[in-house]
């Protein structure tokens, strides 16, 4: 059956094994526990041993490593103190799951199990009595808390681990589901600030791209800025959304239709999110538009009527706030939908062009077709206007 899954498919698997790795001071990297019982041989584990007990500079992060048909997570762990014999004492508390599963949501128990370990190391030379050749029970007692936490994980997702006058509770976080495909002609905003992003966090296409997210530039032309492949971009993207630091929006131009959602309620309700919007529109800092001015530009959206429309009727500029910043927030909030144009050609009319004309065929939308196509907004409506064979689906 998991012969069909691969890795990305976004199942959570089992929990396969769980084992304690530590550095002996003679023998080097070996496996102190484990269960099941010789689950991972000494073999595979001296070809894995460099990437489970890492150089000191990998330590306090969550690891995963995904060979020999084994997907490993683990939390190198490094204890500093002259009472060892290398001054250090070195482990890595580690579960084994499937090469396809899905791992992210075992790190913080991994994380959590690891402290554990090291409050218990310090109270009682738990890891280290053992590892230095004394201390079997040590041994034992680690070995029965694997055996339960495998146990207890794999079938209530939870387990209360008692050690002495310790005592641990863990749990499997709840993942959302993978979130949905990215395409080139979405635009991605921010939603932390971007001083909060570090080198380390990411991997290095994450960062390259990371200047071009200003919440106008589409993935297509993120791609462009920054010499990076559209495929990646949107597999770096989707990572982002994943991880809740970025949202989705569409291409905003002065021609665009929005309308309002039933969420237009909590504008009106919820003070706190009143103030953080204002403040975020605000043109000027420090000097906050009027609520009233805000809310008076936002119930005016509805079919039929562009962003142009309402700013030479509502002048948005005059009463202190950006309506570009405006809409990207409230579509991000749910409180603004866009209402795309779909076009159709009918068969009449001028003589198609494959390039172009391929496209009309109510699938996609306005944004898509001048994003393939290269063509402006304003140019693909002329085309559009120009042809009586041209139909348009607003929706």
């Amino acid at each position: 059956m998991t012969g069909t899954k691969y890795e990305g498919c976004g199942e959570i698997g089992s929990i396969r094994a769980i084992f304690l790795a530590q550095f002996h001071p003679d023998q080097g990297p070996l496996i102190r526990c484990q269960w099941p019982n010789d689950f991972l041989s000494k073999e595979k584990f001296d070809s894995l041993s460099r990437f489970i007990i890492p150089k000191n500079e990998i330590q306090a992060q969550t690891i995963t490593v995904n060979c020999l048909g084994y997907k490993i997570s683990g939390y190198p762990t490094y204890l500093h103190d002259k009472k060892y014999r290398r001054n250090y004492l070195l482990f890595n508390l580690c579960v084994v799951c499937y090469p396809w599963s899905r791992t992210v949501q075992f790190e913080p128990f991994v994380r959590k199990l690891s402290q554990f370990f090291v409050n218990l190391e310090k109270e009682s030379l738990l890891l280290s009595s053992g590892i230095e050749g004394e201390g079997k029970e040590m041994g034992e007692l680690i070995q029965d808390m694997l055996v339960q936490v495998y146990t207890d994980m794999n079938t209530e997702g939870k387990s209360v681990v008692v050690c002495g006058q310790n005592s641990l509770q863990l749990s499997v976080i709840s993942m959302g589901s993978d979130p949905p495909p990215v395409w080139d002609y979405q635009v991605p905003v921010l939603t932390v600030l971007s001083n909060k992003f570090h080198p380390d966090q990411w991997d290095l296409t994450t960062t390259q791209i990371i200047p071009y997210l200003d919440g106008f530039n589409h993935i297509a032309r993120i791609s462009a800025l920054a010499d990076v492949e559209s495929t990646l971009v949107r597999a770096c993207v989707q990572n982002l959304v994943y991880h809740r630091v970025v949202g989705l929006t569409t291409i905003f131009q002065y021609s665009n239709v929005y309308t309002v959602t039933p969420d237009l309620a909590m504008i009106r309700t919820d003070r706190e999110l009143q103030q953080d919007m204002i403040k975020h529109v605000s043109r000027k800092e420090g000097v906050l538009p009027n609520f009233r001015d805000v809310y008076t530009f936002i119930s005016s959206f509805t079919y039929g009527t562009t962003v142009r429309d309402l700013c030479q009727r509502l002048s948005p500029a005059r009463a202190g706030f950006d309506e570009r910043r405006l809409v990207q927030y409230l579509v991000l909030k749910g409180v603004l939908r866009r209402v795309h144009k779909y076009p159709v050609w009918t068969g009449e009319g001028l003589g198609p062009e494959p390039r172009l004309y391929q496209w009309f065929n109510s699938q996609h939308n306005t944004d898509q077709i001048c994003v393939v196509t290269g063509l402006s907004s304003m140019q693909l409506d002329k085309r559009i206007e120009e042809d009586t064979g041209v139909l348009v689906i607003w929706k």
